[in-house]
């Protein structure tokens, strides 16, 4: 069976804006489904009052919360009182460490990578700063960006707390095996594992007790849904962390973790997520006697199909070009290779190649992508960064025939134009281009370069 990828696109209102734009820049923020639309006008309509009392619309807006919160606890296999919905990745994290870290003191260790996202870097190590703990940093290869547990394992110890890392990596586009090593940690010490699913949920919602980890948080505005943050939490760790919620609601497990109270629309819009989820089911398979993680493993499979097909030929051309180096896995043979894919120009600036695939109608982005780490261990200037392209179940063939056409012109013009005359400098800023030269100048694809964004990939 192949994923419907007409039905599929049916389900986007704004795939039907442009049917010829290629948007290519889903790793920084999905398009969101209908249902999901549906439910948040729904709510601002009809429901747009304070939710839980005993009147008409503050019943009903207290239910659809609450079908969204029990609807994820379901989708994650955890108990409800495991789930926060807060307002982003970075500030789940964030409140995270501040819960986390009141317990850690000198002679305690973590271990963060290279790899990761800031988002699931940097509050860890400040907050281990601030507290005196020893940061072992898991390494990443220099050449392709991978973690292996081999290096992992040396820096695990008896003293070692939590362990950070990624499901996938935004830039690298592997997805770690998680459960795997989450098995290797605990049997190697009594650390926790947290985990930033970011970048792999939206190619797949995972099972929280098949992982076995026991923080795991990712963004729903890269999951075709409201700008959310969802988290797990393992209940059995609740006691040993602090409360960040008002004094006197530390009992309720729903605010724990989310000092700012939930967004009452945006909680309830969620469930739209997992409505559209259960529809690919039913369309695909029309029944639905299985519960809802089953449902869930099987879109996944037949995304994963769908996706490979996506990043294969482009993996490919890649690969096998002189003008790039490629970021990551060159093959989707494994079945864990996203289709977000970075690539670093070598005749040609970054921002220049984005440029071109932007005027030809290709969504992409370049940059960091806030893998500030990443890209700088890696040797390339963080400035400029990689150009990715990441792509999702909604993307289609000839998405990709147009993007091997116009990265191929792209890359080829790189050869010809400015970047390859020695006669001219150019000193690329955030906002501008200085040119230093004795000669006249060959005008350049835009001379001066579209100011540089800050939030391409915010969490």
């Amino acid at each position: 069976m192949q994923l419907d990828i007409n039905f599929v696109r049916q389900q986007f209102d704004q795939l039907q804006d442009q049917p010829e734009f290629v948007f290519a820049s889903n790793a920084g923020g999905s398009y969101v489904c209908n249902q999901v639309n549906d439910l948040l006008e729904h709510y601002n309509r009809h429901t747009r009052v304070q939710p839980y009392s005993h009147y008409g619309s503050s019943t009903e807006a207290g239910e659809a919360m609450d079908r969204a919160k029990q609807d994820w606890a379901a989708a994650l296999n955890i108990d409800l009182a495991e789930l926060t919905i807060g307002p982003s990745t970075s500030m789940n994290t964030y409140v995270m460490s501040q819960a986390i870290g009141e317990q850690w003191q000198t002679g305690d260790e973590i271990v963060v990578t290279n790899q990761d996202h800031e988002a699931n870097s940097g509050v860890w190590r400040r907050k281990a700063t601030e507290k005196g703990v020893t940061i072992r940093q898991w390494e990443v290869d220099l050449e392709t960006g991978l973690l292996d547990t081999d290096s992992l394992l040396p820096l695990l110890s008896d003293n070692t707390r939590w362990v950070f890392f990624s499901h996938c990596s935004n830039v690298v586009g592997t997805t770690n095996p998680v459960a795997a090593t989450t098995k290797l940690i605990k049997k190697h010490s009594s650390a926790k594992v947290f985990i930033d699913a970011v970048a792999y949920a939206p190619h797949h919602v995972s099972d929280m007790k098949v992982l076995g980890v026991d923080g795991y948080a990712f963004s729903l505005y890269k999951v075709f849904g409201p700008h959310q943050g969802i988290m797990y939490v393992n209940r059995s760790i609740h006691a040993g962390l602090a409360s960040q919620a008002h004094y006197f609601l530390s009992g309720e497990s729903s605010k724990v973790f989310n000092p700012a109270g939930p967004q009452h629309a945006q909680v309830a819009a969620c469930a739209g997520v997992l409505d559209y989820f259960d529809l690919l089911y039913k369309h695909h398979f029309n029944h639905s006697d299985v519960d809802r993680p089953h449902r869930l493993v099987a879109i996944r499979n037949l995304i994963l199909a769908h996706e490979n097909t996506l990043a294969a030929p482009i993996l490919d051309f890649l690969d096998t070009h002189s003008a790039v180096r490629l970021i990551g896995k060159a093959h989707v043979d494994d079945g864990d290779r996203a289709p977000t894919i970075a690539f670093k120009p070598l005749k040609q600036s970054s921002q220049s190649l984005t440029n071109l695939l932007q005027d030809a109608g290709i969504g992409t982005e370049n940059g960091n992508f806030y893998a500030h780490r990443l890209i700088s261990d890696l040797g390339i200037d963080p400035d400029d960064g990689v150009v990715r392209l990441s792509l999702v179940h909604y993307n289609t063939q000839e998405d990709v025939e147009k993007i091997l056409t116009e990265l191929d012109r792209a890359l080829n013009k790189g050869t010809s134009d400015q970047f390859m005359n020695e006669r001219v400098v150019a000193k690329m800023t955030n906002s501008h281009v200085v040119k230093l030269s004795n000669s006249r100048a060959i005008t350049p694809h835009r001379e001066v370069p579209v100011p540089r964004r800050q939030d391409v990939d915010e969490r």
